[in-house]
């Protein structure tokens, strides 16, 4: 192992944040003066926030990489974004192997060419890369299950990351309560000050269960759902390159890969096409 000076920096960022926050809460400094506008609501206080966060992010990048803690802060983005691989996106990936399956068959070299084109940064150019290269149906279906399990592997460990930080959130919560407390019986001769610090200590609970079950636990779970569409797609990109190199029938092809589809769907694709 390596000492990675960006993983430094970043544990020392994670830790003042999360020191800024305690020292606000025990009365050393008071954020307060520096931005009022971040108090206009008795429930958003910068320092429970600075609590929370700096302790999520001290014990994230401790266990973590940065590059892989650079990878999750990328896949939150997933938030707001729906998996396109639904029931039709998946049928139309059937007709379109259906379609190649028909031009590989007749000009295999042409096809070959214009299909990586047509298919830049995508697994199917991939896969058919693989073929142009004369590899073996075998070697293809080796190598496409490694890269789909690699990459199913890699988007598991930033949904881990997040989750880990969602574990954490109600301990750093409950860790500046502890600190509101003590502020609030250290202050127990000057009644006002109770109020202010019971509010504070209970406020940075509020925010790490918030952030726990309304947003890392959510985004963690979105990650792997996406994850689990997507490789659903490349296998059966996968069955479908495969069967093309085999040189099966468009009619084995579709039937063979509509077996990915969910049945309820696929029963009634039957029934519209029987009554056409």
């Amino acid at each position: 192992m390596r000492f990675s000076i960006l993983s430094f920096f970043w544990i020392i960022f994670s830790l003042a944040l999360l020191m800024t926050g305690i020292l606000d809460i025990i009365g050393i400094i008071h954020l307060k003066e520096y931005f009022p506008y971040l108090f206009i609501n008795r429930f958003l206080d910068l320092p429970s926030f600075l609590i929370v966060m700096g302790g999520l992010l001290t014990n994230a990048f401790i266990i973590y990489p940065s590059k892989l803690m650079r990878s999750a802060f990328a896949k939150m983005g997933q938030t707001f974004h729906q998996s396109i691989n639904t029931q039709k996106v998946l049928q139309k990936d059937i007709e379109s192997i259906v379609t190649w399956s028909n031009e590989y068959k007749t000009n295999r070299l042409e096809f070959l060419r214009t299909i990586q084109d047509k298919q830049k940064h995508d697994f199917t150019s991939y896969l058919f890369s693989l073929i142009s290269t004369n590899y073996s149906i075998d070697e293809v279906r080796v190598i496409g299950e490694t890269s789909i399990d690699e990459n199913y592997s890699n988007t598991h460990k930033v949904s881990e990351v997040l989750k880990n930080m969602g574990n954490s959130g109600p301990a750093f919560g409950m860790f500046g309560t502890l600190f509101g407390l003590v502020y609030m019986l250290s202050s127990l001769d000057d009644p006002s000050k109770i109020g202010p610090g019971l509010a504070t200590g209970l406020l940075v609970t509020l925010y790490g269960v918030t952030f726990t079950h309304l947003f890392f636990y959510p985004v963690s779970k979105k990650i792997m759902l996406n994850a689990d569409y997507n490789k659903i797609r490349e296998e059966l990109m996968l069955e479908g390159v495969q069967l093309i190199a085999e040189n099966k029938s468009p009619l084995f092809i579709k039937d063979k890969l509509q077996t990915y589809l969910d049945r309820s769907y696929t029963i009634k694709q039957l029934k519209a096409e029987n009554k056409k």
